[in-house]
């Protein structure tokens, strides 16, 4: 499967790789900027800065060096590209998932399946007047935000709701917190348990023999306060700390405030990279209205439409019975050709595929699986079958995202509702994966409501 190779950079992204000096730089991008290779490239120029210190003896032993991404996918997508930026004997490189990194390094007896939590926590839950899935992503948000010893804080936090999300007033917070969040870590503690909150708690409390020179955060929007503070503590007394970022594209209920967390991030070491330089004009302004109305935050980054240099076909949004969907997707992958080097990924938000690959392999399509796998799959297959969240961060020739139904992604229609955002931003992260052509398929009966919040005039309608 092909990776991103790097490109010769731009002036844009050169007045971030050319700042290496000690210290924190947040690189903050939107779709298509190329902020992961520029992150790329700012790791060579750091590493080199670290290697020279060694050399002039400031330090003992190798430069380490640390890179951190979203999920599993991705670390595998990028760990050769970073193999390639970093040469010598003297650095000692890991490239891993902030989960894997943190289970590698603390002891601990289990981690809580998310099927077991999910039931504890709606047992928990029951008696407050709260939907189950808000009161896991606001248990998400606590556990996320707010160390251990500080978890009543939560109770004096405004939480204002927003379209289906509820308000969360002191009363409401102070329930939360006295009848679900506390009797949970007791209930952890007695069964053993850990989940994963509880990992970055560990990694923030625990001092490292061995801390790092050199970091880069990747997807740093969906990291959680608590995550970050762990991060911190493993960096050597002079550290390179690079997070990379768009809070538009955050679709997780993480948050953070870099205040919150002891840094301090201004002009002085940010850099906004707005050019577009994945996608084909059309796939751009396809994206673009989804995030009109989804609410923004100063790490948030407007993608410039006007620095799509490339033209392409609109993107097509396919109606028909899944069956007819799928004879279409063939027929796209037949018409590419046997000797085709261009990368295709199927997306399905669930992952759904059971009935995908039986097309695909009755049309003798071969074809890999990208979710939860640690590797990049190596060979000429250059078809992909990836959930949405798992593609964050990558790019990929053509996106096909099939079964856009209300089934596997319901929302409030009203703007201002989280779960609305989070569905939008997930959409119009996945989009931007495109680099030349954007399909969408679903069958108009059972359309997600997303399908509304699509501008009618950056797409063409095929029915089938």
């Amino acid at each position: 499967m092909k990776v991103l190779r790097p490109t010769q950079p731009t002036s844009e992204q050169l007045t971030v790789i050319n700042n290496h000096k000690p210290g924190v730089f947040v690189v903050r991008g939107a779709a298509g900027s190329g902020k992961t290779t520029t992150a790329l490239y700012r790791l060579k120029f750091t590493a080199g800065f670290w290697q020279r210190r060694r050399r002039d003896g400031f330090i003992s032993g190798p430069v380490r060096v640390l890179v951190l991404t979203y999920n599993r996918t991705l670390r595998g997508y990028i760990e050769e590209l970073t193999q390639e930026q970093l040469k010598g004997n003297d650095i000692e490189l890991t490239v891993s998932t902030f989960a894997k990194w943190a289970a590698d390094r603390v002891t601990y007896e289990r981690i809580l399946q998310e099927r077991e939590r999910s039931r504890k926590l709606a047992a928990l839950a029951a008696p407050l007047p709260l939907p189950t899935d808000f009161v896991r992503s606001e248990v998400d948000y606590v556990l996320g935000r707010f160390t251990p010893e500080h978890l009543t804080e939560y109770i004096g936090c405004e939480r204002q709701g927003r379209g289906r999300s509820p308000r969360m007033p002191a009363p409401l917070r102070r329930r939360l917190s006295e009848e679900v969040i506390d009797p949970f870590q007791k209930w952890k503690k007695q069964q053993q348990v850990w989940d994963w909150s509880d990992l970055a708690n560990a990694m923030a409390a625990k001092r490292t023999d061995d801390p790092y020179h050199v970091v880069v955060v990747d997807e740093a929007q969906d990291f959680s306060a608590n995550q970050v503070r762990a991060v911190l503590n493993h960096l050597t007394d002079e550290y390179t700390l690079t997070f990379v970022l768009d809070a538009a594209q955050r679709i997780y209920p993480q948050r953070f405030t870099w205040s919150e967390v002891g840094l301090s991030v201004g002009p002085h070491n940010s850099k906004l990279l707005s050019k577009n330089f994945r996608n084909t004009r059309q796939i751009a302004a396809f994206a673009a209205p989804l995030l009109r109305d989804v609410e923004k935050t100063d790490d948030s980054a407007v993608p410039d439409l006007t620095s799509c240099k490339e033209e392409g076909a609109k993107p097509v949004l396919v109606q028909g019975t899944f069956t007819r969907q799928m004879d279409h997707v063939v027929r796209f992958l037949d018409g590419l050709g046997p000797d085709n080097d261009e990368s295709v990924v199927i997306l399905h938000a669930k992952g759904w595929f059971a009935e995908v690959k039986n097309r695909l392999d009755a049309a003798g399509l071969a074809y890999v699986e990208l979710t939860r796998n640690a590797e990049w799959p190596a060979g000429p297959v250059n078809v992909a079958l990836s959930t949405m969240h798992s593609v964050k961060g990558l790019e990929f020739d053509h996106v096909i995202i099939v079964g856009l139904n209300s089934e596997v992604m319901p929302h409030a229609t009203e703007p201002g509702d989280s779960e609305r955002d989070a569905h939008l931003r997930l959409l119009a992260m996945s989009a931007g994966r495109a680099r030349k052509t954007l399909t969408i398929t679903y069958k108009p009966s059972e359309a997600s409501d997303l399908i509304a919040c699509m501008d009618p005039d950056t797409y063409e309608v095929k029915s089938i």
